[in-house]
């Protein structure tokens, strides 16, 4: 008989209210044994401390490529909250970890390091990338273009699987595969091989992932299961015991 846990994904958009409320009650129905984010050891920490990094800041952490990749995240993100009118200081991370301090439960970090995800990210883009772009935004024919518009047009409150959110995250991959290929793809393998390691460990875990990572972190932990003579992966999982007074957290 299998010691191996469990793992529960929650597919959620960050700012979104509908998944802060789906996120709780999932862990308390559930009751796991670790609560698992989409965040690395250095954004809890900031969210800890209640520390946003400053522009200023990042220059002095951060290789100055990286940083500017970094800001052009952050960028992003503002965009996308302000398009779709959603509230960014609260997130669906912030509720998983209120909702686990609350229960005494602990939280496992699961995402990459954010410095390597920027720096590869950094590694990837250029001069050239912008002009890529143009080219394959005029390579969009006119279903292109309904399909993009109907991707922007589902509610959030609807998004309850990774097949909601799947077309926009082909467009995404055949746009800008750079980015999909580190945003996306590495970081969902990151993510399912910790889940991996937690599950061949025994624990029975709750993990709130972006909608976007559902579909690839449930097809690798699917294959990392198929493969269990060869072990998990030689991955550390930091787990912490997050405050109970947690303040709005950094997804940055």
């Amino acid at each position: 008989m299998s010691d191996d846990g469990t793992i529960t994904l929650v597919p959620s958009v960050h700012f979104s209210e509908t998944h802060r409320r789906r996120v709780r009650a999932t862990i308390r129905e559930t009751d796991p044994d670790l609560v698992a984010v989409e965040l690395d050891e250095t954004r809890f920490d900031r969210l800890e401390q209640n520390d946003r990094p400053k522009p200023k800041e990042l220059a002095q952490e951060l290789p100055p490529a990286t940083a500017v990749a970094y800001r052009a995240m952050q960028a992003i993100q503002r965009t996308v909250v302000r398009l779709y009118g959603l509230d960014p200081g609260q997130t669906d991370m912030e509720a998983a970890i209120e909702t686990a301090a609350e229960r005494d439960t602990d939280v496992a970090l699961i995402d990459e390091p954010i410095v390597e995800t920027i720096t590869e990210l950094s590694s990837r883009l250029g001069p050239e990338t912008l002009p890529k772009i143009a080219l394959r935004m005029g390579a969009m024919g006119p279903e292109e273009y309904v399909n993009q518009v109907d991707m922007l047009a589902l509610p959030l409150k609807d998004v309850h699987h990774g097949d909601d959110v799947q077309p926009a995250i082909d467009h995404l991959r055949w746009l800008l595969p750079e980015v999909a290929t580190v945003l996306i793809d590495r970081r969902d393998r990151a993510m399912a091989e910790r889940l991996d390691v937690l599950r061949r460990d025994g624990y029975d875990v709750v993990a709130v992932i972006g909608a976007g990572h559902h579909n690839g972190v449930e097809r690798i932990l699917d294959e990392l299961e198929m493969r269990a003579a060869d072990g998990s992966p030689a991955t550390t999982v930091p787990i912490r015991s997050p405050a109970r007074s947690v303040t709005r957290i950094p997804i940055q």
